[in-house]
């Protein structure tokens, strides 16, 4: 009994202020996606590595993604804290103005990188048994794996593990910084201050 409540507890928090990514496979987790005018909100963009034929760090694919960020962040007023663009996911950093512009914002920039990546041959070939050679043209793959996940932040403490999180992947990603499973607990005194120099 107790741990059938506490494991309703545990997944009724999950849904309380996240939505997207893997938790669209659950009936809870397609409802509407909890948004916050007021508190910060962790964006995570995850591709689907099969799909590409670069990375999303390559020159181009990494201007294109901050450029689509930046040009759609001023036009519904969101303010751009950090962003993380790793090899298969990006991580953002972002503050909504209202409710109805970050919805906006989440599905013109998603938009915008499939449509930019599908238009610059970033996508392999979708497979399919049925193709027959050189009588159907071959669609393009699905950019994205998931929805995108967001995650409000309550509280001071989270913002701050969240800021940490996202600065770590930019280190790793730009190989300042080894990986390691355990992230931000297995950091090293000496990369604690490569953190944010």
């Amino acid at each position: 009994m107790g741990h059938t409540q506490l494991h309703f507890t545990k997944t009724r928090w999950q849904f309380r202020y996240n939505h997207g990514g893997i938790l669209r496979q659950k009936r809870r987790g397609r409802k509407a996606r909890p948004l916050s005018t007021k508190a910060p909100i962790h964006l995570v963009l995850k591709t689907d590595i099969r799909s590409l034929c670069r990375g999303l760090r390559s020159p181009l694919g990494f201007y294109l993604i901050n450029y689509i960020i930046k040009t759609y962040a001023r036009r519904f007023f969101v303010k751009v804290e950090q962003v993380s663009i790793n090899h298969d996911h990006v991580h953002l950093l972002v503050r909504f103005s209202r409710r109805s512009l970050g919805q906006h914002f989440l599905r013109v920039v998603t938009g915008q990188i499939a449509q930019q990546f599908k238009n610059n041959g970033f996508l392999a070939a979708a497979k399919s048994v049925t193709d027959t050679p050189a009588t159907k043209p071959r669609k393009s793959a699905k950019l994205w794996k998931y929805r995108p996940f967001t995650r409000v932040i309550q509280g001071w403490k989270p913002y701050l593990i969240v800021r940490n999180y996202i600065q770590l992947n930019i280190k790793e990603a730009s190989g300042q910084i080894k990986y390691k499973p355990r992230r931000l607990r297995g950091l090293s005194l000496a990369e604690w201050q490569i953190l944010w120099t």
